[in-house]
């Protein structure tokens, strides 16, 4: 049983299902699997904190109102390293407030509980603290009186050991001033736009090509690389072993009709009266002179609010839908009342219900039912084509072994570490996976990789082939990278020049004018005009000829004017203030918890966080 349970613990199924056992047994207070009691995740010389709790606190921030949230998901998003940061932090506050001998009396935490609104309910038109309200708001959020006191506690020791800086009123404004200034800054500006020129005036000889390499030697070289083969397992591999019949197809039809119903909807004018009175005056207007819309300007109503096109019965609350699609008539309808006011309608056009065939849909069912089919048999054939790699089997080997028809190895050749490919030495972008590529450069040569799940019921086998060392390139090997480079640098030199000489040869009246571009927010502005190139224009100054590289051309440019807007909105100057002092003083915290960490020598141990991490990346 034991030799079973550790050749199966090479899985990498079961390793998911270890994850959970042990992320049981830390919230029952077990300790690890050994046996063995696990050491304090934080430690201070008066207060630690245990695995356990971390990982009670975790699966608390999992809990939402739908249920909890997956356990990998909750790390990649972050929850684990939020629980971790705010553990420590409760540490290093409550071992320093120890050392100033800082305590909270139970008065004060009587008071700021009872004086908190959220806990008060009003009773004889006064608002006066509820237990019970208090009560349910914890309950409602997971949290115990006891975890709320101690947050408490720390909140207020929090705000007392940074009370010499959390009461700083005056402090130098310009910071604001000058942000307000650099982010209302807009710039009128004439402009050129020249496509790259597609010849040059030189001759790219020999001598020129070699000078050209000799000053450039560090650009022609390739990095390490690697070759590796590699065998995809999905489900479309299966889709051959299935036959499905027209039995099975009526049945799914059957099951998922909502999906192939398009629901009756309703177009229909409709204005919505205060009053009883005022709704019933229109209503007759409108039976005796007709033209709804033309009633409703008069009334100052705009014919866009009024009109509703393509409205189902779900669109509406209950009491409104009752009433619209209660008739199977156009028309004018009587009007009637819901909380939002007294309703005038009137219905214009009336569609249908409408469902398709089973034999409009006939090729989607079969498709769904094979691919269905055959992610079932994908995962049948998963852990055993992840213990034939265990094994010690090569790609050939499995591929026989699974008995899998149309399985095949792909190959991959010069490979880089940021997933380019080199070819004749040239380097071309792909589309590599990130999981693909990381385990690419995970295993060691002549390695098969286990199981990799890259997407979605996708999987592949890895193996790398051979390795090749980074190198620079001789001239007779980059020749002809030298040529295209060359090129490239004449090219822009000579647009540059050409682009530049057109803006200074022209009348400033007939160049290309941009007035108040902004830094965001802008509209109408050619498709040249990226972030980049607009960053770009930002950095510079009044007055001043430059060109800017983008992909098809030189933009040359000159800012004519700038301005910062008639007059500083006090309100925007006020809440950049109020965020600039609320981020200065957050970063002043954290680095007084550095410090706090240091001078209290607060240990750290997260392997035990470790494998549980590594597994649900």
């Amino acid at each position: 049983m034991l030799r079973a349970l550790r050749n199966k613990s090479q899985s990498f199924l079961f390793k998911i299902f270890l994850v959970l056992i042990v992320i049981g047994f830390a919230a029952w207070g077990v300790g690890d699997l050994t046996g063995n009691k696990l050491p304090p995740i934080f430690k201070s010389n008066d207060f630690e904190t245990s695995y356990e709790q971390i990982i009670n606190d975790f699966n608390k921030s999992r809990a939402t109102n739908t249920g909890l949230i997956d356990t990998k998901l909750a790390i990649q998003n972050g929850l684990l390293n939020n629980v971790l940061i705010q553990s420590k932090a409760k540490l290093i506050l409550n071992q320093e407030s120890k050392y100033l001998n800082l305590t909270v009396p139970r008065s004060i935490l009587k008071k700021q509980i009872s004086e908190n609104d959220q806990f008060k309910d009003k009773t004889n038109n006064k608002n006066t603290f509820s237990e019970k309200k208090f009560k349910t708001i914890l309950r409602n959020n997971n949290i115990t009186e006891n975890e709320y006191i101690e947050n408490l506690k720390l909140q207020i020791l929090n705000n007392k050991v940074f009370d010499h800086i959390n009461n700083i009123n005056v402090y130098n404004t310009s910071f604001s001033k000058d942000f307000y200034k650099w982010q209302s800054r807009q710039l009128n500006l004439d402009y050129v736009f020249t496509p790259y020129i597609k010849s040059i005036d030189y001759t790219l000889d020999e001598k020129l090509k070699k000078t050209y390499f000799n000053d450039n030697k560090d650009k022609f070289k390739i990095p390490k690389l690697r070759n590796f083969s590699f065998i995809t397992f999905k489900p479309n591999l299966f889709y051959e072993d299935f036959t499905i019949t027209k039995e099975q197809i009526k049945d799914t039809y059957y099951e998922r009709i909502n999906e192939f119903k398009t629901p009756e909807t309703r177009n229909y004018f409709q204005i919505i009266f205060k009053t009883e009175k005022e709704a019933y005056e229109f209503y007759k207007i409108v039976l005796d002179k007709g033209n709804f819309i033309s009633q409703a300007k008069k009334l100052k109503f705009n014919e866009n609010d009024i009109k509703f096109n393509g409205v189902s019965r779900d669109d509406l609350t209950k009491n409104i839908r009752d009433v619209i699609f209660k008739t199977q008539l156009k028309g004018l309808l009587q009007p009637f009342k819901t909380a939002f006011g007294y309703h005038v309608v009137q219905i214009n056009q009336i569609k249908n219900e409408q469902i398709k065939l089973i034999s409009e849909v006939k090729n989607i069912l079969k498709r769904d039912l094979i691919h269905n089919l055959a992610i079932e048999k994908l995962y049948e054939k998963i852990e055993f084509i992840n213990d034939l790699a265990f094994s010690g089997n090569n790609l050939k080997e499995i591929i026989d072994f699974s008995k899998i028809k149309n399985l095949k190895i792909d190959k991959k050749f010069n490979v880089a570490r940021d997933g380019s490919i080199f070819i004749n030495f040239k380097q071309k972008k792909s589309n590599f996976n990130k999981k693909f590529l990381d385990e690419i450069w995970k295993l060691e040569v002549n390695e098969v990789s286990e199981l990799l799940e890259i997407n979605e019921n996708e999987f592949v086998l890895l193996n790398i082939d051979s390795e090749i060392n980074e190198k620079l390139l001789t001239y007779e090997d980059a020749e002809q990278l030298v040529s295209e480079k060359l090129f490239k640098k004449l090219q822009l030199k000579d647009t540059i020049s050409k682009s530049e000489k057109i803006f200074k040869n022209s009348n400033p009246k007939s160049l290309k004018k941009i007035y108040g571009l902004k830094r965001i927010e802008n509209e109408n502005l050619s498709k040249i005009f990226n972030s980049f190139i607009i960053n770009s224009i930002f950095k510079s100054n009044v007055d001043e000829l430059k060109s800017i590289e983008t992909t098809s051309g030189i933009l040359t440019f000159k800012i004519f004017n700038e301005n910062f807007g008639s007059k500083i909105d006090k309100k925007v100057l006020e809440q950049i203030d109020k965020n600039f002092k609320e981020n200065l003083l957050m970063d002043i915290q954290s680095k007084y918890y550095q410090n706090f960490e240091n001078f209290h020598k607060v240990k750290s141990n997260f392997k035990p966080f470790d494998d549980l991490i590594k597994l649900n990346q």
